[in-house]
């Protein structure tokens, strides 16, 4: 086909509104799958729809001087221009290309590419061409919106995670800092890593996904701004003189992000089940406060200690010490974690030698660039320069040294202060470097840990796009020790607007970081946050924080009126391991997280996709952290048209071993609003109406294999051939056992109830079965495994509660309960 004919054929395309319905009237121009994109020449327009022919995004046109507002466009002088016809359209391969005009009195022009990227995925580049392009400032893009839409992502945000109504800042920055906290860190955090903003964050990601269905990644490392404050468009630019990006088909949210992080990467598997068991930073001596632990009878899988590997480097005498540390905590049956950031202190007595080897960032004249960098005191230092091997090498030799010393993984801090002027060894301009370098600096991390004998754990805070596939996992960086802005409110959002940009293993600093101008961190603060993180990817304390000024002892989870709150929920988390490792498997095959907000599971739902305060905890499990002190009660919205069970309500916790059992079941109708009770040491937490939770013995008290050879630790191996289950049976419903491809199937008859059990090996199952869940209400008088009646003395009926408790030992099977009328 000719240039002529390809626009003329584009041109006969007729656009329909954005809700309408018809099909194209000729063939796609690219075609995806699930998507598909028409051109169209006079005026320029791009138009997605999916299979059925609906539009899924589209164009806008027009545009003001403002911002890209129109279809396409650049900015330059101050002013934009924007594209008006295609002068020119061609296909090549699976591709249009075209050549458009605007209305730069310069005569610049676009060159844009339409192309299929994969199933489901259409890319688009745009790139300025012809005049002054040293003056171009930036490039951008318009799109039609509805009223109705909200907008979610955007990598890790305080602020807010349904950002529509305002603009999104795209650049990898320390923050966001509240109040007169921005007039003293100002002046102590590098400028390059500085940006007073609330939507500034340490690991933004420029994705869009909209509560629609679809998804917008853009995929430039350059700094970019989203608008979203307008009613019937959105519109993105980036600070170049070109705009890539992909849309990502639905038609659900869940499959737009499902679609981006089969793209661009998903975090590694949890490399052992130690990752989702308690982490604890001890506040004293480590001996001591883990006997504390033990002594309490609250499980610990990991303990968390900071000797500065870098930047500035661990003597001789003190990385004795830190190899006595870690054997403590492996002595504990723990793993045990340490410290790394990516600069180096120029007083380091490696900082030669990395330098001389060409492992740093260099300044315009070559040498080293040096910048200050704050913690208690000023440091000077480089960073390492992740573009070059030499870079990852020098690197990886610093993290043998920690390793050597019998560490399992490290918090790997900072990587926001790239400076725009630094100059890395492959060329690229420190402007898209800023962004970039999280990517580079989280890889090379990880690229190290690979090639162990043994799992490590290490944990960032900065990142872009791209660094999931890297991130063992995330923490939410420093937040303020209060309620709000910063604090526990922020620390929700942050989780939840990481896990709708991909991220699944995620947590926060336990009780905040920074009291600077703020309140002082309170027990009453303590304790429900440590409920949110129990119910987040990662479940973390965080013991001294920084305090400018007197403030007071922080408050401990050690402390008396805090301890037995930790315990309860640490109690919990390791006894969910099957069911949180079930989950997190199901994010390595669909980049579900385990922290799910709402708008993933009821899109249609506009009540549940503007809740930013309440989310699913894997499949089964809806979590309302507390956030407001004073509280003892929590307005929850329960979503969808089934029912929920009130686990608090419904399930036991006894204090004496730690162990969860079904009491009841206080059953509650979806698609409402309830006011729940949320007494000072409850997680208001609800269970889907249906579910099985399969839970460990109450006795393990760690999920490490360390302490093997000290028969008093109990361990998760010493376990595996038991399980409790606790069953909320309604309907048909089915889910993961544990982490090996096991399955259970709970089915409601019209007088009987059936679970069926497919495990992957013979365990000794406690089942405990809430039949006041049912539909139907009925006594049972048999129960059966694979149709043979089990004796009276492996199952118990209390009438009171209509809890049905039944002891079997089987791999896979099919226990049914019925009544004899």
């Amino acid at each position: 086909m000719s240039t002529s004919a390809a626009a003329s054929a584009a041109v006969a395309v007729l656009l329909s509104a954005v809700t309408a319905t018809a099909a194209p009237a000729a063939a796609p121009d690219v075609a995806a799958g699930p998507l598909a994109a028409t051109v169209t020449a006079k005026p320029w327009r791009l138009t997605l729809r999916d299979r059925d022919g609906r539009t899924v995004l589209r164009t806008s046109t027009g545009g003001t001087t403002a911002g890209p507002g129109g279809a396409l466009g650049f900015q330059a002088g101050g002013h934009w221009y924007h594209a008006t016809r295609a002068t020119a359209v061609a296909r090549r391969g699976k591709a249009i290309t075209a050549t458009l005009a605007t209305n730069d009195p310069a005569h610049r022009t676009l060159r844009v590419t339409v192309a299929r990227d994969a199933d489901g995925v259409i890319a688009l580049h745009a790139t300025v061409a012809g005049g002054a392009l040293g003056a171009v400032t930036a490039t951008g893009a318009g799109f039609q919106a509805t009223t109705s839409e909200r907008y979610l992502g955007f990598g890790e945000r305080s602020n807010a995670v349904n950002q529509r109504g305002g603009t999104v800042d795209n650049y990898v920055a320390e923050g966001p800092y509240v109040g007169q906290d921005n007039d003293l860190l100002k002046n102590i955090i590098p400028p390059p890593g500085w940006n007073q903003r609330d939507d500034t964050t340490y690991f933004p990601m420029p994705w869009l996904l909209s509560t629609r269905g679809y998804g917008v990644l853009v995929d430039d490392d350059e700094r970019s701004l989203h608008h979203l404050d307008a009613k019937t468009a959105w519109s993105v630019e980036v600070a170049a003189a070109h705009l890539d990006l992909r849309v990502f088909a639905g038609p659900r949210p869940a499959d737009a992000l499902r679609r981006m992080t089969a793209r661009v990467g998903r975090q590694p598997k949890a490399a052992a089940p130690f990752f989702f068991g308690p982490w604890f930073q001890p506040p004293d001596d480590i001996v001591k406060d883990l006997a504390t632990l033990r002594a309490a009878d609250s499980p610990t899988s990991l303990a968390m200690t900071y000797a500065h590997y870098l930047p500035c480097g661990v003597s001789a005498d003190g990385q004795v010490g830190d190899r006595a540390r870690a054997q403590a905590a492996h002595d504990a049956g723990m793993a045990v974690t340490t410290y790394f950031n990516p600069m180096i202190c120029t007083t380091n007595p490696a900082y030669d030698p990395v330098a001389a080897a060409g492992g740093l960032g260099r300044d315009a004249t070559g040498a080293p660039y040096v910048y200050p960098y704050f913690t208690s005191r000023r440091f000077d230092v480089s960073q390492f320069d992740f573009s070059s091997k030499v870079g990852v090498a020098q690197f990886a030799g610093r993290l043998s040294e920690a390793y050597a010393n019998g560490h399992d993984g490290w918090m790997e801090d900072f990587g926001e202060y790239t400076p725009a002027d630094l100059v890395s060894a492959d060329g690229t301009p420190g402007t898209a470097m800023h962004n970039r370098y999280p990517t580079l600096y989280h890889r090379a991390g990880y690229g190290f840990a690979k090639a162990q004998s043994r799992p490590l754990a290490r944990f960032n805070r900065s990142g872009w796009t791209g660094t999931a596939a890297s991130s063992q996992v995330v923490w939410g960086g420093d937040p303020t020790t209060d309620w709000g802005f910063d604090g526990l409110a922020s620390a929700v959002r942050n989780g939840l607007s990481m896990g709708l940009s991909g991220v699944s293993l995620w947590g926060s600093d336990i009780g905040g970081y920074f009291t600077i101008n703020g309140p002082q961190l309170t027990p009453e603060l303590l304790r429900r946050w440590v409920q949110f993180g129990f119910a987040s990817g990662v479940m973390r304390t965080e013991t001294d924080g920084l305090q400018v000024g007197e403030h007071g002892r922080r408050p401990q989870v050690l402390d008396d009126d805090v301890l037995p709150v930790w315990r309860r929920y640490a109690k919990l988390r390791t006894q969910l391991y099957p069911y949180l490792a079930a989950a997190q498997q199901e994010y390595d095959r669909t980049g579900l997280p385990l922290m799910r907000a709402l708008a993933l599971a009821y899109p249609t739902d506009a009540t549940a996709t503007g809740r930013d305060d309440e989310y699913l905890f894997g499949p089964d499990l809806l979590a309302a952290p507390v956030l407001a002190p004073g509280a003892t009660t929590r307005r929850v919205y329960l979503p969808g048209d089934g029912h929920w069970v009130d686990v608090w309500r419904s399930v036991g916790y006894d204090t004496a071993d730690g162990s969860f059992s079904v009491k009841g079941s206080l059953l509650l109708k979806g698609g409402r609003s309830v006011t729940l009770p949320a007494p000072a040491d409850e997680l208001p937490l609800l269970a889907k109406a249906g579910t099985v939770l399969p839970l460990l013995p109450a006795d393990v008290q760690t999920l490490s294999t360390y302490g093997a050879g000290d028969p008093s630790i109990v361990h998760l191996a010493d376990r595996s051939a038991a399980r409790r289950l606790l069953a909320f049976p309604r309907g048909t419903s089915d889910g993961a056992l544990g982490p090996d491809g096991e399955r259970w199937t709970s089915i409601e008859g019209a007088r009987s109830w059936t679970l069926r059990l497919d495990g992957s090996r013979s365990r000794a199952y406690d089942i405990q079965a809430a039949l006041g869940a049912l539909t139907r209400s009925w006594n049972p008088c048999r129960v059966t495994l694979a149709g043979r009646a089990l004796p009276a003395s492996a199952w118990h009926w209390d009438t009171d509660r209509r809890v049905l408790r039944i002891t079997a030992t089987l791999r896979r099977g099919t226990i049914t309960a019925s009544t004899c009328r």
